[in-house]
């Protein structure tokens, strides 16, 4: 029985589905170091939040922790496995074979998560043919075949912005059911396309507000001290 069938249609907020993101990555790595067991507190202090919320979290989870013992770290990890189906095998497929799509093809940690890239695609002449790690670039026209051999749901856009939307509008047609956009370009699909925007430039925005207010903070402090 699936953790769906367990649970239900679960919906969790979304603030709350990212930071089980994290969790799951901080909980991969204590536990490749030997630990069996984690307090919310330990969690808290890496992540920078309060234990509260990190209990909170889990509270949507059935893994339970124990009072001054804290929480099994494998069955978090158990659970959050099946939670995000990393255990289930998933082909994805690249469009675009510049840096980025490269960059993808060659990602080791894919294979963690129960993910496989079965192949990478360009419409530049100069680039089909050549190899990408162990995958050759292929043209466009043989989208539709490598969908239906390798049932593939999920496309991963590493196009400019200028060929994003035409490149999604080609994928929607040929049956892709998720796009990992990595363009700057806000797509225009069907509502029951699921779309995850990696903006890069979006991200390095955020990192300089955080940046401006961390130092407005200091400034202010420090003129306190200089002030007292």
């Amino acid at each position: 029985m699936s953790y769906q069938e367990r649970k239900g249609i679960l919906r969790f907020p979304k603030a709350t589905f990212e930071r089980l993101k994290l969790y799951h990555a901080f909980l991969s790595q204590i536990h490749a170091e030997g630990k069996i067991y984690v307090l919310s507190e330990d969690i808290a202090e890496m992540l920078r939040i309060t234990p509260e919320q990190v209990r909170k979290d889990f509270s949507f989870l059935e893994t339970k922790g124990k009072p001054k013992v804290g929480y099994v770290i494998k069955e978090l990890l158990d659970e959050l496995d099946e939670l995000f189906g990393t255990g289930v095998d998933e082909n994805i497929i690249i469009i675009g074979a510049g840096h980025l799509g490269s960059a993808l093809v060659n990602y080791k940690g894919f294979k963690n998560i129960g993910v496989r890239v079965a192949a990478i695609f360009d419409n530049d002449p100069r680039k089909i043919g050549t190899m990408v790690g162990d995958l050759m670039v292929l043209p466009l026209k043989d989208l539709s075949r490598v969908i239906r051999r390798f049932k593939v749901k999920i496309a991963a856009i590493c196009v400019p912005e200028s060929a994003a939307q035409q490149v999604a509008d080609l994928l929607v047609g040929h049956g892709i059911k998720a796009l990992w956009n990595f363009s700057t370009r806000i797509l225009d699909v069907p509502p029951n396309i699921i779309v995850q925007n990696e903006d890069i430039t979006r991200g390095l925005l955020g990192v300089k507000h955080m940046l401006a207010e961390s130092e407005k903070s200091s400034s202010i402090d420090a003129m306190k001290v200089n002030e007292g």
